[in-house]
């Protein structure tokens, strides 16, 4: 370990835990609007912000049509780089702070953002920073990428930088976990749709349904009104709410006249972390399942329920399938909408490698939807991502983490979608500790000051690492 360096990380420590409050103050959320910014006005003054540290520490900016930017150190023909994002997704519900007060209080910065991924992004700049006032020769640039558009799964940003600029050599996001990542599950990401003829028949009719906020996230709340007549109505309620009890389930019920509202609480957490979660729209379609409502919704409700619901594992769907070092297939319903004409609903499937194919996981979901009479629309695929342990990459981050640290590194699998699928020669390298608390996409995001100076610390030696 290089006792130099470590005090320099140390030292920058109060202006650190500043930017990153700084950056948390801003609700960088996607939106389409007028303002002439690509991924709306929030995201560009994140980006603003961002460079304006970065200048600050005496680092030279680029911003490439705001689409993305970076900053860069040394002026060796070959870069290595960093990339993390500024987006974040929308809060949810259950938080017992302001999600965007960017304050810190027992120790730990508070607010969306601060572990996925403002306060690894962060760590990485001023570990960058310490790097460079180190003052040893590198021979290659370092550069530290400002993404914008990771949360929506559409990766813009990727896609513009690599048309102005080659894939740097070496490069981590600071989106995972520690020690070194070296496989991301794929990702299949859908809608489908089921359009229906208005019943005819007497009894109860959907009137509307919601839930979710984010392909990214659990959902943490969902909302059906269901219209029809009293009787029927207060045998639901009365059905409903025997269910909801027996699960223990969080459920709200409300009867007024010829309408009666089901609201169903779940528990945030990220998509690819179902595990963390409490899926508030499959408890939601549960719980509907057993009513009396007519018609196409009424079938298409409990296709869904029967076929994912709660379940994460794809078992019911006919896609389970595991790997001894990625995991199993999760499966997450994010999102739905509707009433009795027509429901959409948004899943997320994630794929270990070396299992079950896109084309197999695809098919069935195909089949399985069409013969309930719902379309499928992927919008999203990647393919798993795959390095060997040999691979110059992963053993480069392996040095690294064992200067920094002095233990050996394992290798760790993931479940997200990051930059590293779009990006070449990157992986996920933190910033995420075993056994931390993980609440990115989830409720009372925080990070611990501590993690957040270790995770600095790690960084500044990998990034060492790779430009030496």
């Amino acid at each position: 370990m290089n006792e130099r360096l470590d005090r320099i990380v140390k030292s920058y420590l109060p202006r650190l835990v500043q930017s990153v409050c700084e950056s948390v103050r801003i609700p960088s959320l996607y939106t389409e609007d007028a303002s002439g910014f690509p991924y709306g006005i929030e995201i560009a003054r994140a980006a603003d912000h961002a460079m304006a540290c970065a200048r600050q520490l005496d680092f030279k900016v680029t911003d490439l049509d705001g689409k993305i930017c970076w900053a860069d150190y040394g002026d060796g023909e070959e870069t290595v780089a960093v990339m993390g994002h500024l987006d974040v997704v929308a809060p949810g519900e259950g938080w017992d702070f302001e999600p965007f007060c960017g304050c810190v209080k027992n120790g730990a910065i508070l607010g969306r953002g601060t572990q996925d991924d403002k306060g690894p992004l962060f760590s990485s700049l001023y570990a960058l920073k310490a790097v460079a006032d180190l003052g040893i020769p590198l021979s290659k640039r370092v550069r530290i990428i400002f993404g914008m558009d990771e949360e929506s799964g559409k990766m813009r940003d990727v896609e513009a930088y690599l048309k102005s600029e080659r894939p740097p050599l070496y490069a981590f996001t600071p989106d995972g976990a520690y020690p070194v990542v070296n496989t991301e599950k794929g990702t299949i990401k859908f809608t489908s749709t089921a359009v229906f003829e208005t019943a005819t028949v007497k009894g109860i009719s959907l009137a509307k349904i919601s839930g979710g906020e984010s392909i990214g996230s659990v959902p943490a709340r969902a909302e059906a009104v269901l219209k029809g007549e009293i009787q029927a109505l207060e045998r639901t309620a009365s059905a409903v709410a025997a269910e909801a009890k027996r699960n223990g389930w969080k459920t709200k019920i409300a009867a007024a006249g010829d309408h009666l509202t089901i609201t169903v609480h779940g528990k945030a957490a990220h998509a690819t972390l179902t595990e963390l979660g409490e899926n508030a729209v499959g408890r939601l379609l549960i719980l509907l399942s057993a009513t009396e409502i007519n018609g196409g919704a009424g079938k298409f409700v409990r296709f869904l329920a029967d076929k994912i619901g709660v379940e994460a594992d794809g078992c019911s769907l006919g896609i389970k399938a595991s790997h001894a070092h990625c995991g199993a297939l999760t499966v997450n319903m994010a999102k739905i909408s509707g009433d009795e004409h027509s429901i959409t609903v948004t899943c997320g499937i994630y794929i270990p490698a070396e299992t079950i194919s896109f084309d197999s996981v695809c098919e069935t979901l195909e089949q399985s939807f069409s013969f309930a009479g719902g379309s499928f629309e992927p919008f999203a695929k990647t393919a798993p991502l795959y390095y060997s342990p040999e691979h110059p990459l992963i053993k480069t981050l392996q040095r690294g983490y064992h200067n920094a640290t002095g233990k050996e590194p394992y290798l760790v699998s993931m479940c997200g979608g990051t930059y590293s699928k779009r990006m070449p020669n990157m992986v996920p390298y933190g910033a995420t500790f075993e056994n931390e608390d993980d609440r990115a996409h989830g409720a009372n995001e925080r990070l611990l000051i501590t993690n957040l100076m270790e995770s600095t610390r790690l960084m500044a030696y990998a990034i060492l690492e790779m430009a030496k």
